[in-house]
Formats: structure tokens, sequence, C-alpha cells
């Protein structure tokens, strides 16, 4: 009977020990349910139930029900929230080395963006690292555009427009400010009112997501010529990771690497596709003229650099890299 007893009460040990084991990870976004972006993660989330036999769970809260970006990263830092599927922009504040990919005219294609992510992507990771969290997924979201409702050919053509930059957006803000315009900051949610109601009347971002957004329906034209990339990132904070077994940790990282380079493969899909609809929706691509945009994005940059908005040297190490790359292409 002893013998019973204890074989019971060690299963019961053993039953208690694998719940306290067990993990759900609670990761917002304001990306929309039935998106590619959900779509992949919802997926990663599955493997890794399966894989963990769901000592791992993660439960996403999507379209922004939990609010925007900035107060995803707060619900995070009071534990409300365990992670964020956010721009990278976001955490520009907590670690600058985010930026890099996104200054502007840094990338001419998306060959030179997977060059450079082999030697950049560790750096990154191990920033955010030092900084209290574990990144999961970064994905290209694709190259933004400056959309309008006139053509915008010319820094001149800039002058006088309602521009919106997302908030917190130190890089967009500075570029627009050198132009000559103060841009109007608010949240992603706002923009679509805005554009509507004649609040904005330009907007940055990339062609599957104006389409997504339906922003394209309230703007006639598109300057051809791709400003900035844009970067969606998984983070989690750390401590809340730890609490997974070393074990499962590598069955999560592995699954939404997974799924964030799947995403790379369906986002350069999608924009091509997105650029083909706009065209065909009436949108006029208009080339720039001249050097005055790159111009004034160095100017930018120059700026930024003195307030310490993305990592100087890391940045020159990365233009280094891409100027070898470069040398070394047909």
């Amino acid at each position: 009977m002893n013998i019973v007893k204890k074989l019971i009460i060690s299963s019961l040990i053993a039953f208690a020990s694998s719940q306290t084991l067990a993990v759900t990870l609670k990761i917002a976004t304001v990306v929309p349910n039935g998106s590619s972006w959900m779509n992949e993660m919802r997926a990663a989330a599955k493997e890794v139930k399966q894989k963990t036999d769901g000592r791992v769970k993660i439960k996403y809260y999507p379209g922004g029900v939990m609010g925007s970006d900035k107060t995803v990263l707060r619900k995070m830092r009071s534990g409300q929230l365990h992670g964020g599927a956010i721009s990278a922009g976001a955490l520009a504040h907590i670690y600058n080395g985010v930026q890099l990919y996104s200054l502007p005219f840094t990338f001419d294609n998306l060959e030179e963006v997977h060059h450079i992510r082999k030697t950049f992507d560790p750096i990154i990771a191990q920033g955010l690292a030092d900084n209290g969290f574990q990144l999961l997924g970064l994905s290209e979201g694709g190259f933004a555009y400056l959309m309008s409702n006139k053509a915008i050919t010319t820094a001149e053509d800039i002058k006088g427009q309602k521009v919106w930059v997302p908030e917190g957006d130190l890089i967009g803000n500075e570029i627009f400010k050198v132009a000559g315009i103060n841009p109007i900051a608010s949240p992603i949610s706002n923009v679509y009112t805005g554009l509507q109601t004649g609040l904005l009347d330009t907007i940055t971002i990339n062609p599957s997501g104006a389409i997504a957004l339906q922003w394209h329906t309230k703007v006639s034209h598109l300057s051809d010529e791709p400003l900035l990339l844009i970067m969606g990132m998984l983070v989690v904070d750390k401590k809340a990771f730890k609490k997974i077994s070393a074990d499962d940790q590598i069955i999560v990282k592995a699954a939404v690497a997974a799924s964030f380079k799947r995403l790379d493969t369906l986002n350069a899909e999608g924009n091509i596709g997105a650029r083909a609809a706009l065209q065909k929706n009436g949108i006029t691509f208009n080339k720039p003229s001249g050097t005055e945009l790159r111009e004034i994005a160095d100017k930018a940059l120059e700026n930024l650099k003195a307030m310490n908005a993305y990592p100087a040297e890391t940045y020159q190490d990365l233009l280094q890299a891409l100027k070898e790359y470069r040398q070394g292409q047909p």
C-alpha cells in the first residue's frame, strides 16, 4: 500500500511540475487577422504547441486590440503582455541598432538586403538581448515609397504637403523636417481617417501595405524610388522567455524564424503583385528627378547621427560590406 501511495504522490508531483513549466506567451500586434503575417505566425504557434507537447503556447492579440506598437511595449513592461510583433522602429528608443536596415536610400534591391542580413541580423539580435528582449523573428515588409495626392518628383513638391509619420519615427520625422515640413505623427489606425478627412495627404508605405490598409484609395500618385526598407520583428521579454526550458526555447526560435523566413518570400511576391494592382487601379507612378531627395536624406542622416538615432560605426561597416558586395556583382 505504501508503494502505491508513493507512486501516486510521485505521479501527482510530476503532473504538477509539468503544469508549472507550461508557458503561454501573450503576443500582440497591429497586424490584422487573415494577413500573411498572422497566418505564418499562427502556423509557427501551432508547430510550437505540437513539438513541445503543449508546454509552450503562443496566444496572439491581432488587429491592434491591444493598442499601437508603443502601447504594446508599455504593456510588455507591466507584464500584461509578453511580446509583440511590431515595426522595428518602435524599439529604436531601446536599441538604436534596429534602425540599421531602415535608413533612407541604403539598399537598391532585396538581393542586397539578403546579403547584408547574414552579417547584421546577429548584431541586431544581440543588441536587443542586451536590452532585455529576445528577438524571435525579423522580416522584410518591403520597400516603402512616398504616396500622395500629387506627383512628388522633387524636394519642392513635398513642401506644403500634410505628411504622415508613424509615432516615434525619429528617422522619418527628421527627413521631412530637413525637407522643410513638419510631419504629422499618429498611429497606423488613424491614417485612413486622416487621408479621408484631409488631415493627411502624403504617406510612406509599401505597396502591399497601402492596399491592405486601403490607403491607396485616398491617394493618386506614387514616387517610384524606394525611400527605405520596412522591417517587422517579433520580440518577447527575455524574463518571460527564460521561463521556457532550454530545449523548448530552441523549438520556439526555430519555428518562428522559419515562419518569418517564409514571410520574406511572401512579402516580396506580395509587393510585386501590389505594384501592378496599384497601377491597374489608377495610381500614377512618377520617377523622381535629380538628387535632391537623396541630398535631403544625407543631411537627415548627419543630424540623426548627432542624435545617436542609429549606431554610426556599425552603419559604416554595413555600407562598406554593401560596397564590396556591389563591386562583386556583374
